[in-house]
């Protein structure tokens, strides 16, 4: 328990501390990373070569080395979320298309919000109830340190959201007596070996995908929007909705999941450098 406390206790100091000193110290973490520590570089050169086999080497080093760059500033605006404010994080976070969500909202359709690991997806999951007239829900996995787990749970729901662990998720999902809850899933990670089911096109690669977004998009009769997610500045990012499906009971199935899996790919086809190149995605193709 004081574990806990004594962590957010030095947490909460250090986040006060100014967003220019963290984005100074983030340059430097960032070299850091990159020269003398590598920090998973075998798996980002890995991807990069995967995703953009015609690109130079030259370009996905400059590609590498912005990716060092975005992943420091995640670490760092996720301390600040410790200490940031309502009115200073919808500031920050500016959600475009709006209209699409509150007419959904409107209609008391429940929504199925699909993002990837792209820009600050931390800030973009904790800001969310802030943007939009629906309450949130998002899955999490939990940690294996009590003392992190909570710290990143509290910080997680300082705003309004509700996290749910994800072994939890399907009953959690199909015994909310929300009528128009919005879900925000991360429907980019890799599944287990031995609970892939189905594979998606994704750069070019038959990739394991999850099936959890449109299984239970159509369970719960949720409509499909995915975001996507850009850093204007430092600190500041666009979130832009788009909708894929309104109604899924029809379609025909893995219409949805290549849908968001396509819209991922665009995405990160705008703005290599802030994807989470550091994550093994293709560890088992």
């Amino acid at each position: 328990m004081w574990s806990y406390y004594l962590v957010r206790g030095l947490g909460y100091a250090l986040s006060l501390l100014p967003f220019s000193f963290w984005y100074a110290l983030s340059r430097f973490f960032a070299v850091l990373l990159e020269k003398p520590l590598r920090y998973r570089q075998q798996v980002i050169n890995k991807n990069l070569d995967i995703a953009f086999p015609q690109a130079s080497k030259s370009q996905r080093k400059r590609w590498r080395q912005g990716f060092y760059r975005h992943f420091t500033h995640i670490l760092f605006e996720t301390l600040k979320s410790l200490s940031i404010s309502r009115q200073r994080m919808q500031r920050r976070m500016t959600l475009e298309n709006r209209e699409i969500l509150e007419k959904l909202h409107r209609q008391g359709k429940g929504v199925m919000l699909v993002m990837g690991h792209q820009g600050n997806f931390e800030w973009v999951a904790m800001s969310m109830p802030l943007l939009v007239p629906q309450k949130c829900y998002a899955v999490y996995h939990p940690l294996k340190s009590t003392a992190f787990n909570r710290l990143i749970v509290h910080i997680r729901q300082r705003f309004g959201l509700t996290l749910f662990p994800m072994k939890h998720t399907y009953p959690f999902m199909l015994e909310n007596p929300d009528p128009k809850p919005l879900y925000i899933f991360m429907a980019d990670q890799a599944p287990h070996k031995g609970r892939i089911r189905y594979r998606a096109p994704f750069f070019g690669v038959e990739t394991p995908v999850h099936l959890g977004v449109e299984n239970l998009a159509q369970r719960c009769d949720l409509a499909v929007v995915f975001i996507d997610v850009f850093r204007k500045r430092p600190g500041h990012y666009r979130i832009v909705p788009r909708l894929l499906y309104e109604q899924v009971e029809d379609l025909p199935r893995y219409t949805v999941t290549k849908a968001h899996v396509n819209a991922l790919e665009n995405l990160i086809r705008q703005d290599p450098p802030n994807w989470l190149w550091s994550h093994n995605r293709w560890k088992n193709v």
